[in-house]
C-alpha cells in the first residue's frame, strides 16, 4: 500500500523518540509546501493523538509551519485533554479508594492505569474517554453499588439487553455509568476474552502480578503489572477491532510501558501467544521499534510485507465502523468454536423476550401488534450494521485480520 506524505506525517508523530523526530524533518524538509495541514490535524485528532503530534512537531522547532488557525485549534485541545488529564486521575483515584474502602480491589486498565502510574511524561499525552476498573467477578454488583453511590448513574439505552444476545468479548464489563464530572466509568470483571482458549486471564491471576505503588496521600494504589497491561492494550485494540482507531495510540502505550520495564516485552510476547493471539503481539512489537527507529525509506520497505500493510491499513483508517460491524458479523456467523453458543446468541437476537422486544420498539409487552415485530427483527438488526460491513472487502479484511493475529511468523517461531 502506498503511503500518503500525510500518512507518513501522523505514523512519525507517534513516538517521541530521535528517529521519528529525524523523520518529520525529513517529510516536512522535502514536501514543506505540499502537507495537508488540515487533513494531518483532523487525523491526528481522530486517532487521539492531537498532543502528541504536536510535542513531537515542537521538539523539532516545527510549530511555526503550522497555519496559525490550526495551531491555535492544536492548542486547545492539547490544553483540554491536559485539564481532562487531571479530572481523570482524580476521579479514578477517588473511586478506586471507595472500592477499597469497602474492601474490593480495583485494578486500573488502559489509560486509567497508564495516567495514573504515570508513564506518559506529560498530562495530555495520553488521551481517555472513560475509565476502566477491574473488579472480582463475584463483587462486580457490590462495585456497581458503590460506583453509583459515588454518583455515577447508567446511561440511558438500551439496558436490559439478555446478556446471551451479546458476543463474549461485549459481556467484559456492565453496562456503562457516567459520573458527576462527566466521565464514563467501565466496571469489567475480566480483561478480556477470547474464544479460542477455555481459560480466561482471571481477575486473581492480575491480581498476584499486581505493582503497588505509595500515593501521595499516604495510601497504595495497584497497577497490573506492565506486561498484562500491554497485553490488554494489544487485545483490546489489535484483536477485537472495535477500537481500532486507537491501534497507533496503542504503539505510544506500549513505547512508555517497555521504555518504563523492557523486560516486560517478551512477557506480553510469551502470554499473548498462550492466549493465541501471538501474531497481534508480535506484529505490534515490530511496528514498534520500526516507528521508533526505521527511516522513511525502511517504513516503505516494511509494506511490502503483507501483514505489515493489513496493520498500518487498519491502523490509519478514519472510518473504522465496516471494520468493527464485520468483525461482529463473522464473529456471530463463526461456528468453528462453540457452534451451540453461537446459534445460542443469534436466537437470542431474533427470538428476544417481550420486555426487550417492548423496550426496542416503545409498545406495552401486552400489545398483541408487538408480535408482528417478531417479523421486522432481523431486518430491523441488519439495518444497525454499517452498510460497508457486508461489502466482501470489509469481511476480508477482517478474515485477514484474524489470521494474522492468530499465527506468528515461521521465522519467530524457529529462534
Amino acid at each position: 500500500m502506498p503511503l500518503t506524505t500525510t500518512d507518513k506525517l501522523l505514523l512519525s508523530c507517534v513516538l517521541p523518540t530521535p528517529q521519528s523526530q529525524a523523520r518529520l524533518r525529513t517529510l516536512l524538509a522535502e514536501s514543506d509546501a505540499a502537507v495537508d495541514w488540515p487533513a494531518l490535524v483532523r487525523r491526528a485528532e481522530f486517532h487521539h493523538l492531537t498532543a502528541l503530534l504536536r510535542l513531537q512537531l515542537n521538539q523539532i522547532d516545527a510549530l511555526n509551519k503550522i497555519p496559525p488557525a490550526l495551531l491555535a485549534q492544536m492548542n486547545a485541545q492539547s490544553q483540554t485533554w491536559a485539564a481532562r488529564h487531571l479530572a481523570y486521575v482524580s476521579e479514578a483515584s477517588r473511586l478506586i479508594t471507595a472500592l477499597a474502602n469497602a474492601n474490593i480491589p480495583a485494578l486500573p486498565l488502559k489509560g486509567a492505569a497508564l495516567m495514573l502510574g504515570g508513564f506518559y511524561p506529560k498530562a495530555g499525552l495520553r488521551a481517555a474517554t472513560d475509565i476502566d476498573l477491574l473488579v472480582p467477578p463475584d463483587q462486580l454488583q457490590n462495585a456497581d453499588a458503590i460506583a453509583a453511590a459515588c454518583g455515577y448513574e447508567e446511561l440511558p439505552g438500551r439496558r436490559q439487553v439478555r446478556q446471551r444476545q451479546r458476543l463474549a468479548n461485549e459481556r467484559n464489563h456492565l453496562w456503562p455509568r457516567r459520573g458527576p464530572s462527566g466521565l464514563v466509568l467501565e466496571l469489567h470483571h475480566r480483561a478480556f476474552q477470547y474464544a479460542r482458549r477455555e481459560r480466561d486471564f482471571s481477575f486473581d491471576e492480575m491480581l498476584s502480578r499486581a505493582i503497588r505503588r505509595p500515593t501521595t496521600a499516604g495510601s497504595e494504589l495497584l497497577l497490573p503489572a506492565t506486561a498484562d497491561l500491554a497485553l490488554h492494550l494489544v487485545h483490546h485494540t489489535m484483536v477485537d477491532l472495535q477500537t481500532t482507531r486507537a491501534i497507533l495510540r496503542t504503539f505510544a502505550d506500549l513505547h512508555f510501558l517497555f521504555q518504563h520495564e523492557p523486560a516486560a516485552q517478551e512477557l506480553m510476547l510469551e502470554r499473548a501467544r498462550a492466549f493465541g493471539f501471538g501474531g497481534a503481539a508480535q506484529h505490534a512489537v515490530e511496528m514498534l521499534n520500526l516507528l521508533a527507529e526505521g527511516t522513511v525509506a525502511e517504513l516503505e520497505r516494511a509494506l511490502e510485507d503483507q501483514d505489515t500493510a493489513l496493520l498500518v491499513e487498519t491502523a490509519l483508517l478514519e472510518t473504522t465502523l465496516p471494520i468493527s460491524d464485520a468483525a461482529r458479523l463473522l464473529e456471530y456467523f463463526d461456528f468453528s468454536q462453540s457452534p451451540l453458543q453461537k446459534l445460542g446468541n443469534i436466537a437470542a437476537l431474533l427470538f428476544t423476550p417481550r420486555a426487550h422486544l417492548a423496550q426496542v420498539y416503545g409498545e406495552s409487552p401486552a400489545s398483541g401488534s408487538l408480535y408482528l415485530k417478531y417479523l421486522r427483527r432481523p431486518f430491523d438488526l441488519l439495518r444497525k450494521f454499517a452498510r460497508g460491513s457486508f461489502s466482501p472487502a470489509s469481511l476480508w479484511h477482517v478474515w485477514k485480520w484474524r489470521r494474522m493475529s492468530a499465527k506468528e511468523k515461521l521465522e519467530k517461531r524457529e529462534m
